[in-house]
């Protein structure tokens, strides 16, 4: 019957041109049970645009209690121009969070890759002919 109460927050470095929010500001959620969260990302720029979620979990204490099972963190995520994507974040609140923890923060700041960004704008070499 414990409920903890999850706040979600981001930012995007001031180098990767993205809109980035939490779709939902806070939920409750019981330890021990799988809970989803969503966050929204939008390209700003003009060319296909490679980004990097690094994620943490405040108290830092609590850190090691807070356990994501799908996270857009895990993966680089490319968007097209002008492209909005939902994307969850799968996570379980460990039951043996102690007590004095009732709120927990998850973070995320969004930054740019930028070797991914380059090699995404690059036209494909596939059916191109060498001299």
């Amino acid at each position: 019957s414990r409920q903890v109460e999850v706040e979600f927050t981001s930012s995007v470095n001031s180098r990767l041109n993205w809109e980035f929010k939490p779709l939902q500001l806070r939920m409750k959620v019981h330890p021990g049970e799988i809970a989803t969260a969503w966050y929204e990302a939008r390209n700003l720029a003009t060319q296909a645009v490679v980004g990097n979620a690094v994620p943490s979990v405040a108290p830092n204490e609590a850190s090691l209690f807070f356990n994501k099972t799908e996270c857009f963190c895990f993966t680089e995520q490319l968007l097209q121009p002008g492209e909005t994507r939902k994307m969850p974040v799968r996570f379980i609140v460990d039951t043996a969070l102690p007590k004095e923890f009732r709120v927990l923060t998850l973070a995320y700041t969004f930054y740019l890759n930028e070797n991914a960004s380059n090699n995404a704008a690059k036209p494909s070499a596939i059916g191109s002919s060498s001299p």
